[in-house]
C-alpha cells in the first residue's frame, strides 16, 4: 500500500511541474485601484484578520483568458498559515436566521427548515445577504457583499449550444436537473418576499440578484465539514488547485476546548475519493430483453428434481411387474432418478450457502457463484451421461463447498485490501432512489413537517465550532515562490464536479476520471435469477483514473476466464496473464474510439486559441482531461503486458505511465 501512495505523490509533483504550481508567474499583474477592494480588506485586518503576503492579482489561462486570483508577494515556507479570519467575522446560517428577519423563517418551514429542504442553510444566508444587500454601508456584511463579483457563473447556466461541448449526456441531465431545482428555489423565494414589503424593496429579490447570490452560496461558501455553512471574508478569493493547502480550525492556548492532543482542527482532510457520487443510473438497471426472457422461462420452471419425479413416475406406470427384466430395469432407473434428484437437491443447497454466505451485489461474486453452478450441473450431466458415478459427482459437489468457503475467505481479504487504499467498489449500489421532484410553489410550501420535530432549533441548542479562528495553511509540501499563484485545495474534486459546483476545470486533474462501462450480464447464463432478485445493474462500471490501473477491470476480465480448474488461488494470486490485459485493452480501446475522434495532440493545441470563451475553453479541458485519463490507462496496461512478455516497451507519450506497473508482481 505504501507503494501505491508513493506513487500517487510522484504524479502529483509531475502535474504541479507541468502546471507550474508553487512557481513564480511572469503573466500574472498586480490588480491596483480598486477602492471597494482595499477598504475590505483594511476593515478585516483592522477586525484582526492576518494575510501572510498575499495580494490581489489578475492570471491568464492558456488561451489569455484573465481572471482573479492571490499572489505571493514574497516567498511563502512550508506549514505557513496564509490567512487566519477570526470566527466572529465568519458569515454563518445561525446569525442569518437569528437576525430582524427570522420571522420570514418561521412563516415558512417547509422552505427554510432542515427536516424539509436539503439547502435548508443556503436558503436562509440566500433571503438574509439578499436583505443586507439593500442597506449598503449600514450593513455590518457590506465589505463581503460588495466584493463578491457578479460576472460569474457555473455549469448550471450554460446554454443548450456550450452544454453540446461537454459531450456527457449524463452531466448535462445533472446540470438540467439541477438548474429546474434553482428556478424552483428562485420562484418559490420570490412568492415568499412578496408577502414582506416592509423588509425586502421588490428590486432587491429580482432573478438576477437571487442568482448572483446563489451563485456564490454554492461555489464560495464553507460549510461541508464545519459546524454550519459559512462565508469566510477574503477566503472566498482563493482559486482551486490539487496543493496539500487546506483550511483548518485553530485554537488559542486558553482556549479550554483545544484538542487535548494538542492538533489543530482539519476541516477539509484529503483522501484518494473524489467528491462523487458512484450511484449507477437507472438505465443501467434494464436488463437486455433476451435475458429478462431468460429469467421469466427460468421462473416458469418446474423445479429439475420434481421432473425427474414426473419422469420416474412415468415410467413406473409404463412397467410390466410381472416381467422380471423390466422390474430390474425400473429399479435401476428408480436409483438413477433417485440419485439425480438428490444431485439436484445438493444443486440448490450450493444455491441456498451462495445466497446465505456470499455478498451477491459484488460484481465479481456474482460471477464466480454464475460458474460454481455451471459447473455443477456440468457434474450431473456427467453423472447422467454415465462419465462420472454417484459417488465422484457427491465427492466434487462437497469440493465446490469446500472451495465456495475457500473464496469467502480470499474475496474478504481482497476487500479488505482495496477498501484501506480506498481504491475498490466491490459492492454494487442499489437502484437509486429517484427522489420526489418538486415542481412548483405549491407543491413546495406543502412539504410536510414530522410531528416529532421542532422546526428549528432553540438559539442555545445550535450546534456552533470551537475553535477561535479560521485558517488556511500550508502542508509540509507547499512553498510558493515570491511571485506564485497562491492556491488552496477545495478537495479532492473530479473535472465532473467542478463544474456542477465551481463552473470550471482543471489540466491534469489527479482526481478526474473517466467510467467505463461492460455489460457483463449475459456471462452470467447461472446467476441471472440472483442478479434480478438483488435487482444488480446489468452492467460494470470501472473508474479509470490517472494515478492507477484500474484492477477491478483486470480482477473483471480473470473471473470472467476463470475456470473451475484453475482453482481459488488463480483469482487471488495477484498476477495477470495476457489474455487479461488483452481484454481489457480492447474493452478502453473500444471506448476510445468511440469516444474521441481527434488526436490528443490536436485538441491540446486547441486550449491555446484566444478564440475560446471561458465555457468553450473549460469544456475543451474536461474533453482534454478523459482523452488523457483514457490514452494513459491504455499506455500502462501496455506497459504491463510488456512486463509480463519480458518485452521493452519502447518510447512512453506519458511520463507518470511507467509508475503504475511498479506494483505488480510478475
Amino acid at each position: 500500500m505504501q507503494q501505491t501512495t508513493s506513487i500517487s505523490q510522484r504524479i502529483a509533483t509531475l502535474f504541479h511541474n507541468i502546471k507550474g504550481i508553487y512557481k513564480n508567474d511572469p503573466s500574472a499583474i498586480e490588480i491596483e485601484g480598486q477602492k471597494e477592494f482595499k477598504e475590505y480588506v483594511d476593515y478585516l485586518l483592522d477586525k484582526g484578520m492576518t494575510i501572510n503576503n498575499l495580494r490581489l492579482a489578475q492570471f491568464k489561462t492558456r488561451n489569455n483568458l484573465s481572471y482573479l486570483g492571490l499572489q505571493t508577494i514574497d516567498k511563502i515556507e512550508k506549514d505557513s498559515i496564509l490567512v487566519s479570519v477570526p470566527k466572529q467575522l465568519m458569515l454563518t446560517t445561525k446569525i442569518a436566521y437569528f437576525s430582524e428577519i427570522q420571522e420570514i423563517f418561521d412563516a415558512f418551514p417547509q422552505f427554510f427548515s432542515q427536516h424539509c429542504a436539503g439547502g435548508w442553510q443556503d436558503r436562509i444566508l440566500l433571503t438574509y445577504i439578499l436583505y443586507q444587500s439593500q442597506l449598503g454601508r449600514q450593513s455590518q456584511w457590506y465589505h463581503l457583499i460588495s466584493n463578491l463579483p457578479r460576472d460569474i457563473d457555473y455549469l448550471i447556466f450554460w446554454s443548450e449550444e456550450e452544454f453540446k461541448l461537454l459531450k456527457d449526456d449524463k452531466l448535462v441531465l445533472k446540470a438540467k436537473t439541477e438548474l429546474q431545482d434553482f428556478l424552483i428555489i428562485q420562484k418559490t423565494l420570490t412568492h415568499i418576499l412578496d408577502q414582506y414589503p416592509q423588509y425586502f424593496k421588490k428590486e432587491t429579490y429580482s432573478f438576477e440578484n437571487i442568482k448572483w447570490i446563489f451563485i456564490h452560496l454554492v461555489s464560495r461558501c464553507f460549510g461541508s465539514t464545519l459546524e454550519q455553512v459559512a462565508f469566510v471574508p477574503f477566503c472566498e478569493m482563493f482559486n482551486h488547485e490539487n496543493t496539500d493547502v487546506r483550511y483548518k480550525g485553530q485554537y488559542l492556548e486558553d482556549n479550554l476546548n483545544k484538542p487535548k492532543d494538542d492538533e489543530q482542527q482539519n476541516c477539509n482532510e484529503s483522501d484518494e475519493s473524489d467528491g462523487d457520487s458512484d450511484q449507477y443510473d437507472s438505465d443501467d438497471y434494464q436488463f437486455p430483453n433476451e435475458i429478462l426472457d431468460q429469467i421469466k422461462n427460468y421462473k416458469q420452471q418446474i423445479p429439475k428434481y420434481k421432473q425427474i419425479e414426473q419422469e420416474l413416475t412415468l415410467y413406473q406406470n409404463q412397467v410390466d411387474f410381472q416381467d422380471p427384466d423390466a422390474v430390474q430395469k425400473m429399479r435401476l432407473f428408480q436409483e438413477k432418478c433417485n440419485n439425480r434428484i438428490d444431485l439436484q437437491i445438493q444443486y440448490l443447497k450450493n444455491k441456498r450457502w451462495f445466497q446465505e454466505n456470499l455478498n451477491l451485489r459484488d460484481n465479481f461474486t456474482i460471477i464466480f457463484v454464475s460458474k460454481s453452478l455451471e459447473y455443477i450441473q456440468e457434474l450431473i450431466k456427467q453423472y447422467e451421461t454415465d462419465i462420472l458415478t454417484y459417488d465422484q459427482v457427491s465427492s466434487l459437489l462437497q469440493s465446490v463447498l469446500d472451495n465456495s468457503e475457500l473464496y469467502l475467505q480470499n474475496i474478504k481479504q481482497y476487500s479488505h485490501d482495496k477498501i484501506r487504499v480506498k481504491n475498490y467498489q466491490l459492492k454494487q449500489f442499489e437502484i437509486p432512489e429517484q427522489p420526489q421532484t418538486i415542481e412548483n410553489i405549491e407543491e413546495m410550501l406543502q412539504v410536510n413537517i414530522p410531528d416529532k420535530f421542532k422546526p428549528f432549533q432553540a438559539k442555545e441548542d445550535w450546534k456552533e465550532d470551537q475553535f477561535d479562528n479560521f485558517v488556511i495553511k500550508c502542508s509540509s509540501k507547499d512553498e510558493f515562490e515570491k511571485g506564485a499563484q497562491a492556491y488552496f485545495s477545495y478537495g479532492t474534486i473530479s473535472n465532473r464536479s467542478l463544474l456542477l459546483r465551481y463552473g470550471f476545470t482543471l489540466e491534469y486533474n489527479m482526481y478526474d476520471y473517466v467510467y467505463v462501462r461492460s455489460q457483463y450480464i449475459q456471462h452470467i447464463p447461472y446467476a441471472t435469477d440472483i442478479a434480478d432478485y438483488f435487482q444488480l445493474a446489468k452492467v460494470m462500471k470501472f473508474k479509470i483514473k490517472y494515478t492507477r490501473i484500474n484492477e477491478d477491470l483486470l480482477m473483471y476480465f480473470k473471473v470472467l476466464n476463470w475456470s473451475y480448474e484453475q482453482g481459488i488461488e488463480y483469482l487471488f494470486d495477484d498476477q495477470y496473464d495476457c489474455i487479461v490485459i488483452d481484454q481489457a485493452l480492447n474493452l478502453i480501446k473500444s471506448y476510445h474510439t468511440e469516444n474521441f475522434k481527434e488526436t490528443l495532440k490536436s485538441q491540446q493545441e486547441k486550449l491555446t486559441d484566444p478564440k475560446l470563451n471561458y465555457h468553450d475553453y473549460f469544456a475543451l479541458i474536461y474533453h482534454v482531461e478523459q482523452q488523457r485519463i483514457i490514452e494513459a490507462q491504455l499506455e500502462a496496461l501496455e506497459m504491463l503486458k510488456c512486463k509480463i512478455e519480458e518485452k521493452e516497451f519502447g518510447q512512453q507519450q506519458f511520463e507518470w505511465t511507467s509508475y503504475l506497473v511498479e506494483r505488480f508482481k510478475i
